[in-house]
């Protein structure tokens, strides 16, 4: 019975409404500002349309960084000023629907060895779902299975 529990539970009951994206022309500074000041470990970049383009994990913005230097570069020009969220993005991103079952969505996550992904409804973005958030969820899913077995 426990299993099926889990299988019910959807992408839809964990994830998080997206608070922040950024477009491909942004200024790396300002994804790097962005993910500072509001401690997101993703951001995702998105067209016009609001479709999912790639992300920018702190990791990915952290490797540019260490890559680049904190300074200036050898013409005097501070090269993270002209980088943009394109240069730093990670294109091949995948994304998930609301409603798709939430099990599905955990084992994605651990085969591709990833913190969170985009949840999109009709090909935009919604929202982002984290490993934490599936684990609360399936795990209060197994708490709730208990509480009825033990009435």
């Amino acid at each position: 019975m426990e299993a099926r529990q889990s299988i019910d539970l959807r992408v839809e009951h964990a994830f998080e409404a997206a608070k922040y994206r950024v477009y491909p022309e942004t200024p790396l500074t300002e994804v790097v500002d962005l993910m500072v000041r509001r401690g997101a470990r993703a951001i995702p970049v998105v067209g016009e349309q609001y479709e999912v383009l790639g992300i920018i994990t702190t990791g990915d913005a952290l490797k540019r960084v260490l890559r680049e230097g904190p300074g200036e570069d050898g013409d005097g020009r501070d090269d993270r000023e002209v980088q943009t969220a394109r240069d730093v993005m990670t294109r091949a991103v995948l994304c998930v629907s609301e409603t798709q079952p939430l099990v599905d969505a955990a084992r994605m996550m651990m085969n591709r060895d990833v913190e969170q992904l985009p949840v999109v409804r009709d090909g935009q973005l919604i929202g982002l779902i984290t490993r934490d958030a599936v684990l609360s969820a399936l795990h209060g899913s197994r708490d709730d299975q208990d509480e009825r077995e033990q009435d």
